[in-house]
């Protein structure tokens, strides 16, 4: 079973840090060395030097990112700018953001999720995890021994009974703290209401939930549970209708060595006027095996042709549950058909930025692809299967900083 827990986070310090705007950032693993850039100049405590600190070239094995992580993480407890709250408590999150131009309000809540023997089986993962990512964090952990960031987890509700208690405690004005990021607003309450926590764990122990993003932390952490037993965890009901999942597109960085012919043997393309155009095809279409794509001089939609499907189905490379998605098709079917791999490859879930990159030449072509239904992706994940990386994009991220859990 899930079994989570109330816990008495590190937060900001209300009296030193009275607006959260400049202390909070996205998860450490979507900033880009210009974001982090201007995190730093936001404020000398931004959570960013805890979470994905500067290199500098005259980093060592004993000074690095990682030792001024632990030196700033210790100060800031020092002088007060990190407080442990007196009470334990589950921490609601409400997240208003803009998605296609209409706007939206999320609701999840952060608490501690017991780490227990054979938590793996209720825990579902949908991605495959890399070294270098899981590396990096272990480092981290070492020498910070907290929770800095919460992995985000999608849980079944069905009926909306959990979200429609929650959504009860968003009618509190007072003991709310604020912040924008992104130039969208978040909410934060402390849930310590006994009954309301009660409920809440015990529908969490009735069903598996989903790792919806922080599959390399939750490997790490799991690798750790002898010595710290939790994992700091936001969690939103699959009944919440501001659950967006977006696609992650790929924008393609070498010289195909089969190219054009090759993608015309396994594909059919038709030419598309412009992007918006694309995209609204993308969304319409219902088949198997269908992209959006672009060399930069033209822009098509693209099916993969009936032969080739049925032929890739009949033995294909990863599972068959898995293998009629795009993704599979495309990272299994047609870029190594190209003579091209997984190295070439960068992502992205900006369709304009991937459109945009081969234009000004920073790629050598992008391919759209279309959302995985969460239903989807959870029956996958129930099954023990795992989607190619970067298969779901769960916008927006859960901000950083609004809580921490430390081990001491």
């Amino acid at each position: 079973m899930v079994a989570i827990r109330p816990f008495k986070a590190l937060r900001y310090n209300p009296e030193t840090i009275p607006d959260l705007t400049a202390v909070i950032s996205p998860p450490y693993d979507v900033i880009d060395p210009d974001q982090q850039e201007q995190l730093y100049r936001a404020s000398p405590y931004n959570v960013i030097r805890l979470i994905l600190g500067k290199e500098y070239p005259n980093d060592t094995a004993q000074e690095n990112r990682y030792a001024r992580a632990q030196r700033d993480f210790t100060a800031w407890r020092d002088a007060r700018i990190l407080l442990r709250d007196a009470a334990a408590a589950l921490y609601l999150i409400e997240h208003t953001f803009e998605d296609q131009g209409q706007p939206r309000t999320r609701l999840g809540f952060i608490a501690l999720l017991e780490l227990v023997d054979g938590i793996e089986q209720h825990v579902y993962r949908h991605e495959a995890t890399l070294a270098a990512p899981k590396a990096d964090r272990t480092r981290l952990l070492e020498a910070v021994p907290a929770n800095l960031e919460p992995i985000f987890c999608v849980y079944p509700d069905e009926g909306g009974a959990i979200q429609a208690a929650l959504k009860q405690v968003t009618a509190q004005r007072d003991g709310a703290m604020r912040a924008t990021i992104n130039g969208e607003s978040v909410r934060v309450w402390a849930i310590t209401d006994p009954a309301l926590i009660e409920q809440v764990k015990r529908h969490l122990a009735s069903v598996a939930v989903l790792i919806a993003d922080g599959h390399h932390r939750f490997e790490v952490a799991y690798g750790h549970r002898r010595q710290y037993g939790a994992l700091m965890s936001y969690f939103v009901s699959m009944a919440e209708p501001s659950l967006v999942v977006r696609p992650i597109h790929r924008i393609v960085t070498a010289q195909a060595t089969n190219g054009d012919r090759a993608l015309r043997q396994l594909c059919q393309l038709e030419p598309a006027p412009h992007l918006p155009a694309l995209l609204t095809q993308l969304a319409q279409e219902t088949g198997q095996g269908v992209f959006g794509y672009t060399d930069g001089k033209q822009l098509y939609n693209v099916k993969v042709r009936s032969d080739q499907l049925a032929q890739w189905l009949i033995a294909p490379a990863v599972p068959l549950p898995l293998a009629a998605l795009d993704v599979s098709l495309l990272h299994g079917l047609i870029l190594p058909g190209m003579g091209l791999n997984n190295d070439a490859v960068r992502y992205t879930a900006d369709a304009a930025g991937a459109f945009e990159a081969v234009k000004t030449g920073q790629g050598r072509a992008a391919w759209l692809l279309r959302g995985i239904p969460l239903t989807q992706v959870y029956a996958l994940a129930a099954q023990g299967l795992r989607l190619a990386p970067k298969s779901t994009y769960f916008y927006p991220k859960v901000p950083s900083g609004l809580t921490i859990n430390s081990f001491a």
